[in-house]
């Protein structure tokens, strides 16, 4: 029963806060919220607090609108941080904008608007995380599609059918990321047999590991190369015969410089940009306004606006021209002019492949 009272009185501090755009004082909530009316000031402040320091655990933006220390403090919910912001959906014939409610500061919420693609997406991926076996985020996942949905119509977020995520074939394997992890802690040289996609060869690497990162479904070592005088990254799927500095097993190889920031570097990189060929600056022409083409977009730089002209460096160029590929006509490369061959000589021999026989 007191669960069920507390629920109640929850609910009802909620609508009260909202109902009021300048906020309540907690003599006004007293009037307003029935939990509240009866007992003691003192007993009703201890828990309007524990209400309070709850209902922000959960999420509920619950604000001090006066200043600190004030005598009698106001409160109140800001209605653009509680609700979802209106969604809309955009097609190629325009907008369609959901209806309105001027009730409660409503038509303050923003609009957000989403095109089909980007809604399909969505719901991959929340197919993706239901199909990960964990039932709590399969509800988070599915209660997550069910708010979205409100101002969508019915079919906006359907999955897209036949949708299979392959695994990679080569996984890190438990006891190498455990073996770093203790050479990380204790900060103790490693040395290992590596796999270099980029030269195609296999060389016995030593480096002093600075981090371990999970960056696009893999994990990666973060680590300064003595012999190439930088910090280089190694996919831990591809280490072997990993062996960790066994002298002096109580003291320090080294120390991890100041200046190295493990979330900077850990941040996902094209494959195009991996490896150490010689960067090409490839200026390349969007055509279409798709969610897709505004993602593809943002991994460049945009050189002008009018034009959807936007500048990429490029290290590798067969992983770049096939990405291109990949966007169905909605952008090619426009400089230099032998990036742009080598896209149409691809293009061509793509098309001669599918071709019916």
């Amino acid at each position: 029963m007191s669960q069920t009272l507390k629920l109640q009185r929850w609910i009802d501090l909620v609508a009260a806060l909202l109902e009021r755009r300048y906020g309540l004082t907690l003599a006004e909530l007293r009037e307003r919220v029935p939990g509240y009316a009866r007992g003691r000031p003192a007993s009703v402040r201890r828990t309007f607090e524990r209400d309070k320091d709850e209902l922000r655990r959960l999420g509920v933006p619950i604000t001090v609108l006066t200043p600190d220390g004030a005598a009698d403090a106001r409160y109140g919910i800001a209605a653009d941080r509680f609700y979802l912001p209106y969604l809309a959906l955009a097609t190629h014939r325009g907008t369609r904008r959901p209806r309105r409610i001027d009730r409660y500061g409503y038509r303050a919420l923003e609009e957000c608007a989403f095109s089909t693609d980007e809604l399909h997406l969505l719901a991959d991926a929340a197919a993706r995380v239901a199909a990960l076996g964990d039932p709590v985020l399969a509800a988070d996942a599915r209660q997550g599609l069910a708010k979205l949905a409100i101002d969508l119509p019915a079919d906006a977020l359907d999955a897209t059918p036949r949708v299979r995520v392959v695994p990679p074939r080569a996984r890190a394997r438990e006891e190498v990321l455990t073996a770093l992890g203790d050479a990380l802690r204790r900060r103790k040289q490693v040395s290992f047999t590596y796999y270099g996609i980029e030269r195609d060869e296999t060389e016995r690497r030593t480096v002093l590991p600075y981090g371990l990162a999970f960056t696009a479904g893999h994990w990666y070592l973060h680590a300064q190369d003595p012999a190439r005088g930088a910090v280089r990254v190694f996919r831990v799927s591809r280490i072997e015969d990993l062996s960790v500095n066994p002298t002096a097993p109580g003291t320090q190889d080294f120390e991890i410089p100041a200046a190295f920031a493990l979330a900077d570097r850990a941040l996902p990189v094209p494959p195009w940009q991996l490896g150490d060929d010689p960067p090409v600056e490839v200026l390349v022409s969007f055509t279409a306004a798709t969610g897709v083409v505004r993602a593809a977009r943002r991994l460049g730089t945009v050189v002008r606006n009018g034009d959807g002209t936007v500048r990429f460096t490029v290290r590798r160029r067969e992983p770049f021209l096939r990405w291109l590929l990949g966007l169905a006509g909605d952008a090619a490369p426009i400089s230099p002019p032998d990036i742009v061959r080598e896209f149409r000589a691809l293009l061509q021999r793509t098309l001669a492949a599918t071709a019916p026989r």
